[in-house]
């Protein structure tokens, strides 16, 4: 399963950061490959929160449920994918003097029949990761600009 991992160091704290992130209605705004995003459980927010979620991958639609399988205030947030794209979606914060650093990882399963040679499978993996690391410089911004915003006031 290709694994793809990246750390930033964003200008807001943990909390912040966090809050951010453990909001699924905040998700489109960092991470344009959900085109669509609905709880199917009655939890909204933490432990027992499932999404049902439309990824866009290679130009394909792909409903995926993300289960929340890990939630530890401030530090930890992790879903699984029940069903749909295989995968594993996950955010540690760490605070790093007046910064909080960002570990993002983002597992997945390629889907058998969406690629048949290995060279499209190496440009699909180029792509997801291209994009991986365009959302999170998109995650950066939003929570600086936000962490920004808030001093001011």
């Amino acid at each position: 399963m290709p694994v793809f991992k990246h750390s930033l160091p964003v200008s807001c704290t943990p909390e912040i950061a966090f809050e951010y992130v453990a909001d699924w209605n905040n998700f489109k705004n960092y991470m344009p490959m959900f085109v669509a995003l609905k709880p199917v459980s009655y939890v909204q927010y933490g432990p027992g929160l499932s999404l049902e979620t439309t990824l866009m991958l290679a130009k394909m639609e792909i409903i995926t449920t993300l289960d929340l399988v890990e939630f530890v205030k401030n530090q930890r947030i992790l879903f699984k994918a029940s069903r749909g794209l295989k995968s594993k979606i996950g955010w540690d914060f760490k605070p790093l003097g007046n910064q909080t650093l960002i570990m993002f990882s983002f597992e997945y399963e390629i889907p058998p029949g969406l690629v048949s040679r290995d060279s499209q499978r190496e440009a699909l993996e180029k792509d997801m990761q291209d994009q991986l690391n365009q959302n999170l410089g998109l995650l950066k911004w939003v929570l600086e600009a936000q962490s920004a915003g808030e001093k001011r006031t």
